[in-house]
C-alpha cells in the first residue's frame, strides 16, 4: 500500500496547481474542505501569533486572510471587549466566517470584508493589533501591502506576520505554483524596503500533518513589527 507521501508526490501538475490555487483562494465545495483543513493545520501557528500580539482589553484587531475564522474563539478568549475585523480575498471565506461568527454569537464584535489583497479599506491609525498567518506567499504587491499595514496601524501598535520557512516549503511540491517563499533573510530584506521596523523574530519547529496528508517537520516564523521611529 502506498503511503500518503507517495500519493502527494504522484499528484499530477494539474492537481498540484489546483491545490495551490485553493490554498491561495478557496472556492466552491472543495474550498470549504480546504478551509477546514487549513484552519486545523494553522491553529498552532495562530496561537503562537496571538501570544506575540499580547492582546489587551478593548484592542481593535485586524486580520488578513481569516479563512473560515474558526479560530475566533481563541481570539476572544484572550481579552475582553475586543473588536475584530477580518479581510479576505475569497468571497466564500467571507461567507463561511460570517456564518461561524453568527453561530457562535460573535457577530456583534466581528466584521468581515472583501479586499483586493493590497488596499486596506480602513482609515489611518485604525488598529492596535494586526496579524496574518500563512498569507505572505500570495501577496502580489508585498511592498504596497506592508505600507498599507503601516498606515492603518496605530503609532504604538503591533503587527505580526507568520509564515512557514522556505526550507519547509521546498519539501511541498504544490508550493512551486503561485507561492513566493521566504526565510528570515528574504523577509528581513523585504521589511527594509518598507516603512516598518522588525522588532522580533521567533522560529518554531513542530511535527504536523501537512495539507498534502503526510506527517512532516514544519519550521515557521512569527515576525513582530512596529512603525519605525521616524514615522
Amino acid at each position: 500500500m502506498k503511503n500518503k507521501k507517495d500519493k502527494i508526490t504522484e499528484m499530477s501538475e494539474k492537481e498540484l496547481k489546483e491545490l495551490a490555487s485553493q490554498l491561495g483562494k478557496p472556492e466552491g465545495d472543495k474550498g470549504i474542505k480546504i478551509a477546514q483543513m487549513m484552519n486545523e493545520s494553522n491553529i498552532s501557528m495562530t496561537r503562537k501569533t496571538l501570544e506575540h500580539l499580547s492582546l489587551e482589553d478593548n484592542d481593535k484587531i485586524l486580520e488578513l486572510g481569516h479563512g473560515n475564522a474558526n479560530h475566533l474563539t481563541e481570539i476572544f478568549n484572550k481579552a475582553s471587549d475586543l473588536q475584530y475585523f477580518g479581510l479576505d480575498i475569497s468571497e466564500l471565506m467571507k461567507q463561511e466566517a460570517e456564518n461561524f461568527s453568527i453561530e457562535h454569537h460573535f457577530n456583534q464584535k466581528s466584521t468581515f470584508q472583501l479586499y483586493d489583497g493590497t488596499n486596506i479599506p480602513f482609515s489611518d491609525h485604525s488598529f492596535d493589533k494586526i496579524f496574518t498567518v500563512n498569507t505572505l506567499y500570495f501577496w502580489e504587491k508585498p511592498n504596497d501591502l506592508l505600507n498599507e499595514l503601516k498606515r492603518v496601524l496605530k503609532p504604538n501598535g503591533i503587527l505580526c506576520i507568520t509564515f512557514v520557512d522556505k526550507e519547509t516549503m521546498n519539501r511541498l511540491p504544490f508550493t512551486d505554483y503561485g507561492f513566493t517563499k521566504y526565510d528570515q533573510n528574504t523577509f528581513s530584506k523585504l521589511i527594509e524596503k518598507s516603512e516598518l521596523k522588525l522588532t522580533g523574530t521567533k522560529l518554531y519547529t513542530e511535527i504536523i500533518k501537512s495539507k498534502s496528508g503526510e506527517e512532516m517537520e514544519r519550521k515557521y516564523w512569527v515576525m513582530t513589527l512596529s512603525k519605525s521611529t521616524k514615522n
